[in-house]
């Protein structure tokens, strides 16, 4: 999967995220489309909205695993960068459940930058 194929993926979750999309500028790399849904995860975050977070999750999870590798860099460079700043605040139980949804693969990328980055 490549991140055009991304878009209509993220769409289908977070159907706002449509018209954002339509900036012709946000969907020319991988890198913006996945800074696009990552604030949408982020606004998820701080809502509380649990329903469509984990379902947005689920969906980084499949981009992850099906996406081609310039896909995977950027959700490694942006989402899993950008996870530690989004969950500082939130309540601990909240913050397990988050991580509990990530795949196994996302969990141990973003262990590997915490562990790399000496936080």
């Amino acid at each position: 999967m490549n991140y055009t194929e991304a878009v209509a993926e993220i769409i289908k979750v977070i159907p706002e995220t449509k018209e954002e999309f339509q900036e012709s500028y946000k969907t020319k790399s991988p890198y913006m489309v996945i800074n696009v849904f990552t604030r949408q995860i982020k606004k998820l975050i701080r809502d509380n909205d649990q329903k469509i977070l984990l379902k947005s999750i689920r969906k980084m999870n499949q981009l992850y695993k099906k996406g081609d590798q310039a896909l995977k860099n950027a959700i490694e460079n942006i989402f899993i960068y950008s996870l530690d700043s989004f969950t500082f605040s939130s309540e601990p139980a909240y913050k397990k459940m988050i991580f509990d949804k990530m795949s196994l693969s996302l969990q141990n990328n973003y262990l590997h930058q915490v562990y790399k980055s000496g936080i």
